[in-house]
């Protein structure tokens, strides 16, 4: 077990660090940049004896519909153990990916209610559908079953909580899982294996694929992508990842889920009241150091309250505490890597150059003790062009670009005036033009007077260039799903009897 994780020069979990003799490399905590574990770098060898492992799980009576009570048992194991666990798993959620610890905690412990929602979810959703014809003799209903083999690939801005909104639904089908993690932050999807493990699982109901570029070599995920066996692909990540993951699948004509990028707007009316505004504007662009890709990094203000509201803002940031994750004063802590750093430090001075004003923060950070940790300011950028790429490009970063509206029309132009389509927000007093705005957002979710907001029955996803398909809710159990039509005549009935 991984107890009693500190930020000290340590092996990574038993059951990475033990996948092999082969190929490590050092896994680097952005807390203060240096190694604190070891990484295996599986090769395609690897990749390929867990697909033929997990294709067996597959068609085992592990996939069956009989079997859903069995995984749902598996699922409330791992959900007790990740609730048992919570505060050593935060930890070393913290230490692999940067998040506060706070965030950390809050993230097992959704973990955690995911794994309990499916193992509920599931025996409704594999339940048989009878269909009215309204034509006797004439039967049909509908029957759902697992696809199979999924790979699943994950980001390292939520390790854990991405993992588990893909793995979670997907054994509760009856799927078995190759789960493959971001090289920068994978640490508790290793975790997520043994769970699953000790819970029951049997063996390839899930199994984890670590190591691959950037940080490692062998790059085991290539041929985890193309490989004919995996039915289906579930990837969180940018549009550019979602554009290679589709051209892999295309020959395959394989289904493939996408959870992609964003550049979501909040919209600020007159109406609204000042410190609700910025506390859900900095829970839209700051959280996570601004690595979320539903992220509300656009303010659009209305312009009679834009001076005041940007003059609250920038109070508000600066007292936010940017510093070490692991301590409770902190509001933000490291971003993910020294080149994620640069390229959100070349995109304020791009946005400068561009013409945008720089009222807050835009340089690097640093800690007292921790000097070699990747932390960034939080940064406001007003008066940003609208073509300037501080507006159209996700910087994925604490970076807020402002812009200030006069008419709601004028707003929702501009909200909706992107390639992206995940999240949007509005804030307003008037329950009525917060409905109405919304209706008229371009946007798979829609905050009202709120920003950030996601349960385990809230289905989430995006339109446009920000996906495909939907995770959480009922939704997300359906993504692993395929069905049958089984129509039905009485024995020896041909179709011009009577009746």
């Amino acid at each position: 077990m991984l107890a009693a994780w500190a930020p000290a020069r340590r092996r990574c979990g038993p059951r990475v660090a033990r996948l092999s003799t082969r190929a490590t490399f050092a896994n680097l905590s952005p807390r203060d940049g240096l190694p604190f574990g070891e990484v295996h770098d599986m090769g395609a060898d690897e990749v390929e004896a867990l697909i033929a492992l997990g294709s067996g799980c597959a068609a085992s009576s592990w996939g069956q519909r009989a079997s859903v009570e069995r995984r749902g048992a598996v699922l409330r194991a791992m959900a007790a153990t990740l609730r048992r666990r919570e505060a050593e798993l935060a930890r070393l959620e913290t230490l692999d990916c940067g998040k506060p610890l706070r965030d950390s905690l809050a993230d097992v412990r959704m973990a955690s209610s995911l794994f309990d929602y499916y193992a509920d979810a599931a025996p409704a959703a594999l339940a048989d559908v009878p269909l009215r014809l309204d034509e006797p003799p004439y039967e049909a209903r509908v029957v759902p079953s697992a696809l199979g083999l999924v790979a699943c690939v994950t980001p390292w801005n939520y390790p854990l909580l991405q993992a588990s909104a893909k793995v979670a639904p997907a054994l509760a089908a009856g799927c078995a899982v190759v789960l493959k993690p971001s090289p920068l932050a994978s640490l508790s999807s290793a975790e997520l294996g043994t769970i699953a493990a000790e819970a029951g699982a049997p063996a390839g109901a899930l199994s984890v694929v670590t190591g691959g570029p950037p940080t490692g070599a062998a790059d085991g995920a290539a041929s985890l992508l193309a490989h004919a066996r995996v039915a289906k692909l579930s990837l969180t990540g940018s549009d550019a990842a979602g554009v290679l993951a589709l051209r892999a699948a295309a020959p395959l004509l394989r289904p493939t889920s996408l959870e992609l990028g964003g550049k979501g707007a909040m919209i600020v009316f007159e109406d609204a009241g000042m410190p609700a505004a910025v506390h859900w504007l900095l829970a839209g662009f700051v959280a996570n150091a601004g690595q979320v890709c539903s992220a509300t990094s656009r303010l659009l203000v209305h312009r009679p309250i834009a001076r005041a509201l940007v003059d609250a803002l920038a109070d508000a940031v600066s007292a936010l505490v940017v510093g070490d994750p692991l301590s409770a004063q902190t509001d933000v802590g490291p971003v993910i890597s020294h080149e994620r750093r640069g390229a959100i430090v070349a995109a304020v001075r791009a946005a400068a150059a561009a013409g945008a004003t720089v009222i807050a923060g835009g340089e690097p950070v640093s800690v007292p003790g921790l000097e070699g940790g990747f932390y960034v300011a939080p940064t406001l950028l007003a008066d940003v062009p609208s073509d300037c790429a501080a507006w159209t490009d996700e910087i994925f970063g604490p970076v807020l670009a402002i812009r200030a509206f006069e008419t709601e029309e004028e707003a929702v132009r501009l909200a909706n005036d992107s390639p992206y389509g995940l999240a949007h927000a509005v804030i307003s007093a008037d329950a009525a033009r917060c409905e109405r705005v919304g209706a008229a957002l371009d946007a798979g979710t829609v905050w009202l007077n709120c920003a950030q907001l996601v349960w385990p029955a809230t289905p989430f996803g995006g339109w446009k260039r920000s996906g495909i398909g939907r995770e959480y809710g009922v939704a997300g159990l359906n993504e692993y799903l395929r069905y049958k039509t089984v129509s039905r005549a009485p024995a020896g009935h041909r179709v011009d009897d009577a009746g």
